[in-house]
């Protein structure tokens, strides 16, 4: 018997389908903004409160979208396989929420935030976490910012 290995990669169009809204529509995110002013470690440096307002603003939207059916449809492929790989350059979790599991996100997930001083990483979703007003981690002695998870792996996407 032969092992069945598969491998799939997936980008905005998946998630579009279920209303989030891409980066390089004629309507897309960057229509508004420039990639390295909210995108990049040096757009963070520049300007945090952008950043983190463009990001909490993604998050958000989280709260507001479904998984569609191509999203459970991946789920349910995984389950009939031997080896899946499910590589997404999407920072949603609407693959988790389909019902996969093991996904490689190439960008970072907009779920998680990330301690400036610590680097440690807290998955934060609930309404207090999602306003523009900057958020604390909760493992420095002395609560730290926090910023973005994702912003610090999508400068690939000036390309």
């Amino acid at each position: 018997m032969i092992e069945q290995r598969v491998v799939v990669l997936t980008g905005a169009g998946i998630s579009a389908e279920s209303g989030i809204r891409t980066f390089r529509d004629n309507d897309g995110l960057w229509e508004n903004f420039h990639i390295e002013d909210v995108a990049t470690p040096q757009g963070w440096a520049a300007d945090p409160s952008l950043v983190w307002r463009f990001y909490q603003g993604r998050r958000r939207q989280l709260h507001e979208v479904e998984p569609n059916p191509a999203h459970k449809a991946l789920a349910e492929l995984q389950q009939g396989v031997d080896s899946f790989l499910l590589i997404t350059q999407n920072v949603d979790d609407l693959h988790e929420r389909g019902g996969s599991h093991d996904v490689l996100h190439m960008h970072g997930e907009l779920r998680g935030l990330r301690c400036e001083v610590s680097g440690r990483t807290e998955e934060r979703m609930d309404a207090k976490d999602l306003t523009d007003e900057f958020a604390s981690c909760t493992c420095c002695s002395e609560p730290q910012r926090m910023r973005p998870r994702s912003e610090e792996h999508t400068s690939e996407l000036q390309s």
